[in-house]
């Protein structure tokens, strides 16, 4: 038979109009009716009983059934059963799936009715109708397609149907079944509109551990401030202005630097990840090879061990090989002597050769810094084996080096942090000179225009009320001559301004590169040992840097000063042009904040150097000057020296001026120094302790040591309550090598070379009669 096809769908309301009409007909909502039911539906026999005849908006369902959802669904009783259910609108029925096709039908029909008289009894409905859902949801859809921000997102999908499934949320709105699925969780936690809770960071960095980082990249052991006028970067800062920041340049990586910064801080608590400690990095510390990086002047003895290696193919080799040459690179005696557990030479040789196959090329070309006459890049070819050789001893010789280096930027950074209030850390090096220019200048002027000497200076001091400064100085002279007279001259108006900022100052460790020409010679040393002397009481020690490892914040105290002259000097008309160096010292204290300048003319550096000229001449050199990196004062006449400063230090006795015999030098002992001297009463040499001094008089009072110096130097020295006034023609030496061999020292053992010192002198003083 001819199969018969609807043609109108059966609304609610139409199932609703003909069980109302029939009380015993229930229309199935979502079917479709056939012409001939449609017809009978519209006939005056079905109607005569009711006032009103069906139209055709009761047929059309999409209105009452369906809000225009994703995918169009066959409504069935037991679909809207299930439904209702769902919603918590009625109560679960019980093996409704086993039911007969009849048994859901006249369940359908009680459930719409009890659902029915139940909305029509709380509450008028009758001006809402399914078109305000349906423009109600796509608004919500346009506006969770308009926002990027997920949160808002998540908030409006929380008004999708809870009926709707996740599939059906995310082909509507076009959004992930993820979201969805956080949206329909969110709504049951927190209901509709609510947003999700905000995320919390793993580790909020406080201001402390943000300063911390910041130190950690400017820190003089990882990065080294550029010296020129154009390393500068511009800088906003938090009140909106921008500043002009010398650059600093890292000498690692910055994956490196965090794992130094990890072992550092590692105890004080949770350290920041690699990614936060990347995006905390100043913008003024820049990285090798980034713009405005033409780094200069950088040591001789890595430099030439990289070009080797870039050479057999190492490009990251991080330790230069050293790691295996020794135990560890971080192990004095093996840097330094090598342990008897060291690898020997043979074993890196033997690694070169396996990483260097016998395919290589016959010659291998590599660069090299040459200092024969002149500094100059060379080119070299030599055979693998040669090469080999050359680059084993090349590491060797520089793992000494190595070492030194970072011992001494070490101690740097540990005198900076120890700092006491009656100490300061002073840092120097010398600029290039500033060559006066002048805006459209002739031809000529370049060739004759003239020059200052500019010599930086930084300082770091503890106040009285603890608080850390540091204090920028630059010396400006018209002396041009870089050497240890113009330093000594220079350091007077310097060390002036820090004792008037610090009035309880007294003492200076000084930090400078190994220039021979201005620090470490055996003038500088001579002058160390009259520092007190020469600087009203103010004490000192002189610690060097590595060879070609003296770059220091204090350069760019010189570049920032240069730089600006030179823009103020181009600014300028001209009738008020920076031509000598009185008009750039005028011109930098009325303009420059934050640098002190002092003004020192040549005729001051004249004056000085005729009154240490004596001193100068009777210098005696130190054998070995250029292996220590620390040099103390002992008394005025006598330093010791050592290859590394802090508590590594090994350090040996060097005469830098003859001795003065055989008088005493009375200013170079204090209270509390050990002493040997003269007992009249019995005649004998005593060691002792000085208590007290008589600057009038010139006479100590030193407590006694027992036995006498000579007896007691093989059973040893006990300290005893006798004391008495000693004159200075009394006192024969100051004694350095005294040490206790108890735990309570009690007793006390002088050094064979010393005692046979003071023997010399007690021998000498009795054959003078005395």
């Amino acid at each position: 038979r001819k199969k018969v096809c609807g043609q109108k769908l059966i609304s609610l309301k139409l199932s609703d109009y003909v069980f109302a009409a029939t009380s015993n007909i229930r229309l199935i909502p979502g079917l479709k009716l056939c012409k001939w039911c449609l017809e009978f539906l519209e006939s005056e026999d079905f109607n005569q009983s009711h006032q009103t005849t069906p139209t055709i908006e009761d047929f059309n369902s999409s209105g009452a059934l369906y809000f225009d959802s994703p995918k169009e669904k066959v409504i069935t009783p037991r679909r809207v059963i299930s439904a209702l259910s769902n919603a918590s609108i009625i109560s679960p029925i019980v093996d409704l799936d086993r039911s007969s096709s009849e048994r859901r039908l006249r369940l359908c029909n009680d459930v719409l009715d009890t659902v029915k008289r139940n909305i029509l009894q709380s509450e008028d409905l009758s001006s809402f109708n399914a078109n305000d859902y349906s423009e109600l949801l796509n608004s919500v859809r346009e506006k969770v397609n308009s926002t990027n921000n997920r949160s808002n997102q998540l908030s409006l999908l929380t008004l999708a149907p809870s009926s709707w499934t996740h599939e059906q949320v995310s082909a509507y709105f076009g959004v992930s079944k993820y979201q969805a699925a956080q949206a329909n969780d969110l709504k049951i936690q927190s209901g509709i509109l609510a947003h999700p809770p905000k995320k919390k960071n793993g580790h909020c960095l406080s201001d402390e551990e943000k300063l911390r980082i910041i130190d950690f990249y400017t820190s003089d052991e990882y990065s080294r401030q550029l010296p020129g006028m154009k390393n500068v970067k511009s800088v906003k800062q938090p009140c909106g202005k921008r500043l002009k920041i010398q650059k600093r340049l890292l000498l690692i990586n910055i994956k490196e630097l965090y794992t130094e910064y990890k072992k550092k801080y590692s105890s004080v608590g949770a350290v920041c990840k690699l990614s936060v400690f990347f995006d905390h990095r100043p913008a003024y510390v820049i990285n090798v090879g980034a713009s405005g990086t033409h780094s200069v002047c950088v040591c001789l003895y890595h430099q030439n061990v990289k070009l080797m290696l870039d050479a057999a193919g190492f490009m990251n080799e991080r330790h230069h090989l050293m790691d295996k040459l020794v135990c560890s690179v971080y192990n004095k005696e093996c840097m330094m002597t090598r342990c008897p557990s060291c690898p020997k030479a043979d074993s890196l040789e033997t690694y070169l050769e396996g990483i260097i196959s016998d395919e290589t090329d016959d010659t291998i070309t590599y660069k090299k810094w040459a200092q024969t006459d002149g500094t100059k890049l060379e080119t070299v070819q030599t055979s693998r084996d040669d090469f080999i050789e050359s680059l084993v001893i090349a590491v060797g010789n520089l793992t000494t080096h190595h070492y030194v280096a970072r011992n001494q930027s070490a101690h740097f950074v540990t005198c900076k942090e120890q700092l006491d209030y009656e100490t300061c850390v002073l840092v120097s090096d010398f600029s290039e000179n500033f060559s006066f220019i002048i805006q459209d200048s002739i031809q000529g002027y370049y060739w004759a225009n003239d020059q200052a000497t500019l010599l930086p200076f930084l300082g770091y001091m503890k106040m009285s009320d603890g608080t850390d400064i540091s204090v920028s100085m630059a010396v400006i002279s018209d002396h041009l001559t870089h050497d240890t007279l113009s330093v000594h001259s220079f350091l007077r108006p310097v060390l002036q301004f820090l004792k008037t900022l610090n009035p309880s100052l007294k003492k200076i460790k000084y930090f400078t590169d190994g220039s021979g020409a201005q620090y470490k010679n055996k003038k500088n040393f001579a002058n160390l040992c009259a520092h007190n002397l020469d600087f009203d009481g103010l004490d000192a020690e002189w610690h060097f840097f590595a060879s070609c490892h003296g770059k220091s914040a204090c350069d760019g105290i010189g570049g920032t000063l240069k730089r600006l002259a030179r823009l103020a000097s181009l600014q300028r008309n001209v009738n008020s042009q920076i031509t000598t160096p009185q008009d750039l010292f005028e011109w930098a204290t009325e303009n420059v904040s934050g640098i002190k300048c002092f003004y020192v003319n040549s005729q001051s550096v004249i004056s000085n150097e005729k009154s240490i000229e004596k001193r100068m001449n009777e210098a005696m050199a130190i054998k070995g000057t250029r292996s220590f990196h620390c040099y103390v004062p002992i008394n005025s006449f006598q330093i010791k020296a050592s290859s590394l400063s802090g508590g590594d230090s090994d350090f040996k006795v060097f005469n830098v001026l003859p001795e003065p015999n055989p008088v005493f030098d009375f200013d170079s002992c204090k209270v509390d120094d050990y002493v040997a001297c003269v007992y009249e009463t019995d005649g004998r040499w005593y060691l002792s302790k000085i208590s007290n001094i008589d600057e009038v008089n010139r006479e100590f009072h030193v407590t006694f040591f027992s036995p006498d110096g000579h007896t007691g130097f093989a059973k040893g020295y006990k300290i005893t309550k006798e004391s008495s006034w000693i004159t200075n023609k009394n006192m024969l030496c100051k004694i350095i090598s005294l040490k206790t061999t108890t735990i309570r020292s009690r007793l006390f053992k002088l050094d064979q070379t010393e005692f046979n010192v003071i023997e010399n002198k007690f021998s000498s003083l009795m054959a003078d009669g005395n």
